[in-house]
Parts: structure tokens; C-alpha cells; sequence
């Protein structure tokens, strides 16, 4: 193993992604954090709520992103650029018209989403003004997170990295600005949320037009069998980010099915700060995304399994350090965020738990990146589907259920415990120079 050709991949490219990805959580939470601080929990929760469908824009994005990074990362390794450029091309029109129609019906349907998503009585009407606001802004936010992928492939993770830290600068400022200055309340909240991601969409464009090196946008022609596999290849991507929709949707099912409805603000609150540890290591797996395809389209097979264990044993100290540092932040900002003083002490269990719980999803969710990025989709897309769509779901309302708030983290922790017994006795078999990618990359 070459560590120190590794710590210099994983410096120049994982390193900015991770950082970028906590600052993008901190923006992301901007809203809840400011929502509870300076309108009420009730509004926070009444987000909360509304979090399913926020991760699933997100999901939805990434796998596209993903599915096309990987796709666009073997044709550059190969040396096909125009044939690279040609099918990024058609896909960011692809996205550019998903987006148009995703925002639309939100923005139309803004009520009934609320509803269906569990809001009812006053955590309706929060939630229904902030999401009519807050659908505008995917149709941005779904391509400029295409864009920065490609901005990667590119060889620019600098100008990405610069992108999102003035987009969560600017996202903070206003919610600063519209909700503690102007009083703007939950409206304000999501205007300062579309006009950031606006910026962050324009800040991509911008790279392509007057900076990129390689990949460059050109009238496309069809590839809609070559779509197929992107989705295909991405679609555990998907399943991986999904699982925080999955996640939070059926705790708070769980929460307001066999708990106080209170308790809703008390995980709103927790989870604030939990997605900082999960989000080192999808950090550490998209960072490399760019280096593993390229090694992959180059038959560098011998490299792919020491990056990989390269990658987890860093991303697991960074994960374990982030934990210890929010624990007294954790406890010394609940207070502050909370109407209720005694639900304090029940959202900082829930945040030791789940945290927990979340540092030992370090191999599950960095498999499925990663087998996402040698353009193997039959082993991620298994994986994301096992956790995803069974393990979690079960394991998380059977333990709400049983042992009341403390399974809240028992039923995170278990299917993560499953699902890494099972990969390091696979991943111990592996003989990556016997791997195909999908049929039509080659």
C-alpha cells in the first residue's frame, strides 16, 4: 500500500469534499437551527417533517450525479473525452427538465406533500408556507449538484469546494438577515434557501463557460440506453442517501404512533447535529470517486481494495473526532433550541445514541459509494437495497416500539452491526481484476 500516494489523494480530493460536506450540512441545517433559536421548536419540527422529501431531491440528485461522475470518470480514464462531453451534455438537459417539473409540482402541491408527510394542525401551516417557497429552489439545487460532480471529473474539486462555502455563507447571512432582522419567519427561512442555491447554480455555469479544461457542454445526441445505466449505476447512490428520508420518516411515524407528540421536537432538535458524522464519510467516498474510476477504466485493479481500506480507516477518525466534539456543543446548545426545558435531557439521548449508532455506518455507506464508482451497481445497489429498504425500516419501528425512545438508536445501530459483518467477509474474497463494469462502458 502507497500511504502516502493515498494521503495525497485523499488530501486534495476527499479532504475538500468531507469539509465541503459539513459546511453544506451546517447550511443545510441553517434553517432548523435558526428556526428554532429565533421562531419556535414547533417550526422546527414542523421542517422536520418536511426532511423526507428535502433528502429525497437530494437522493435523487446524487444519483444522477453519481451514476454520471463514475460513467464520465471511466470514459476520461479510457480517453473518450468528446464521447464524455457529448453524454454529460444530454443528461444536464435531462436533469435541467426533471428539475422544472419536480419544482412545479411542489410548488403547487405544497399542502398536500405537508399532509402526506404527517403535518397536521398548526405543524401544517408552517410547513406548507415553507415548502411552497422551498420547491422552487430544487429546480438549482438538482443541477448544481450535477454540475459540481462533473466539476470534479473535471479536476477542480478546489473551485467546488469554493462554490459551496460562499453558498453557505450567503444562505447563512440571509437567514440571518430575513428571519432575526426583517421577521420574515419561515418564509424567510426558505427565500434564503432559493437565492443560495441560485448562486450555487450560476457560481457551476460560470466554470463551464469561462474554466473548464476538458469537459465542456456541446449539442448532444440521444443516450437514452446510456441513461438507463447511469441510473442504473447510480441508483444505490439513491438508496443511500435516501435512507436518512427513510430514517426520519419512520421515526417520526414511530415517535408520534408510541411516543408524546412533543418528543417530535426533541429529535428534530437531536438530529441537527447528527448528519455531521455521516456526512465524513460520504464526503471520503465522493472525494475519490473521480480517482477510483479513472483507476478502474485503467485497470489499476491492484490499487482499488488499499485506497478503499485507505479511505475508511481515515474517515472513521475524522467520524470519531467530529462525535466527541459535538457532545458538549450538543449539550450546551439544546437549551437554546428547545421551548420545552424538559425535553433537553431526552434529544441529547437521542443524540448520544444516534450518534453512536451513525459512527458504525462508516462501511455500509462507503461500499455502496464505492462500488458505485468502479461501475459495479449489482453489489451497492444490493447493499443500499438490504439497508435501505428492509433492515432499517424494520429494525427501527420494532425497536421504537419495543424499548420507546431508546430504540430510536437501537434501530439504527442494528442493521449497520448486520450489514459490516456481512461486507468484510465479502470484500475479504475480492478479486477486482475479475469485475466488469456495465456493459456499455466498455
Amino acid at each position: 500500500m502507497d500511504k502516502q500516494k493515498y494521503r495525497k489523494y485523499y488530501r486534495e480530493y476527499s479532504d475538500r469534499v468531507i469539509t465541503t460536506k459539513i459546511i453544506l450540512a451546517v447550511a443545510s441545517n441553517a434553517d432548523n437551527i435558526i428556526a428554532a433559536a429565533f421562531i419556535s421548536s414547533l417550526v422546527l419540527a414542523s421542517l422536520a417533517l418536511l426532511m423526507p422529501l428535502v433528502i429525497f431531491v437530494i437522493a435523487l440528485s446524487v444519483m444522477f450525479s453519481s451514476g454520471l461522475g463514475s460513467y464520465v470518470g471511466f470514459l476520461l480514464g479510457r480517453d473518450k473525452t468528446e464521447e464524455a462531453n457529448n453524454l454529460a451534455s444530454f443528461v444536464v438537459v435531462v436533469i435541467t427538465i426533471l428539475s422544472v417539473v419536480i419544482a412545479l409540482f411542489v410548488f403547487l402541491n405544497a399542502g398536500f406533500i405537508a399532509n402526506k408527510l404527517g403535518a397536521n394542525g398548526q405543524y401544517h401551516t408552517e410547513a406548507t408556507k415553507y415548502l411552497r417557497i422551498l420547491g422552487i429552489s430544487f429546480l438549482p439545487q438538482i443541477i448544481a449538484i450535477v454540475l459540481d460532480k462533473l466539476i470534479m471529473n473535471d479536476g477542480s474539486p478546489k473551485y467546488t469546494f469554493h462554490v459551496n462555502i460562499i453558498t453557505m455563507i450567503i444562505n447563512f447571512s440571509l437567514n440571518i438577515l430575513f428571519v432575526v432582522v426583517f421577521k420574515m419567519n419561515v418564509e424567510g427561512l426558505a427565500i434564503a434557501t432559493l437565492i443560495s442555491q441560485i448562486y450555487h447554480m450560476i457560481g457551476n455555469i460560470y466554470y463551464f463557460t469561462f474554466k473548464s479544461k476538458n469537459i465542456r457542454f456541446v449539442i448532444p445526441s440521444y443516450h437514452f440506453s446510456k441513461l438507463k445505466d447511469i441510473i442504473y449505476n447510480g441508483s444505490s447512490d439513491f438508496l443511500s442517501v435516501f435512507t436518512d428520508a427513510i430514517m426520519v420518516y419512520v421515526v417520526n411515524t414511530a415517535i408520534i404512533k408510541f411516543l408524546p407528540q412533543n418528543y417530535l421536537e426533541a429529535f428534530a432538535t437531536a438530529i441537527i447535529f447528527t448528519p455531521f458524522i455521516t456526512k465524513v464519510y460520504v464526503g471520503s467516498q465522493i472525494g475519490l470517486q473521480p480517482i477510483t474510476s479513472r483507476l478502474f477504466g485503467q485497470d489499476y485493479y491492484s490499487e482499488l481494495k488499499d485506497i478503499f481500506l485507505y479511505s475508511i480507516k481515515r474517515s472513521l477518525v475524522y467520524a470519531v473526532i467530529i462525535y466527541i466534539i459535538l457532545i458538549p456543543i450538543t449539550w450546551l446548545l439544546l437549551p437554546y433550541l428547545l421551548d420545552e426545558a424538559s425535553l433537553v435531557p431526552i434529544a441529547f439521548l437521542i443524540f448520544i445514541g444516534v450518534g453512536s449508532a451513525y459512527i458504525t455506518s462508516c462501511i455500509s455507506i462507503q461500499s455502496i459509494l464505492f462500488f458505485t464508482a468502479i461501475n459495479r451497481p449489482i453489489e451497492s445497489l444490493a447493499i443500499a437495497v438490504i439497508r435501505t429498504l428492509v433492515l432499517i425500516p424494520v429494525s427501527t419501528f420494532t425497536m421504537i416500539y419495543l424499548f420507546k425512545v431508546n430504540g430510536i438508536a437501537i434501530g439504527f445501530l442494528i442493521p449497520e452491526v448486520i450489514i459490516t459483518i456481512i461486507f468484510i467477509y465479502y470484500f475479504r474474497n475480492i478479486d477486482f481484476a475479475k469485475y466488469k463494469a456495465v456493459e456499455s462502458y466498455s
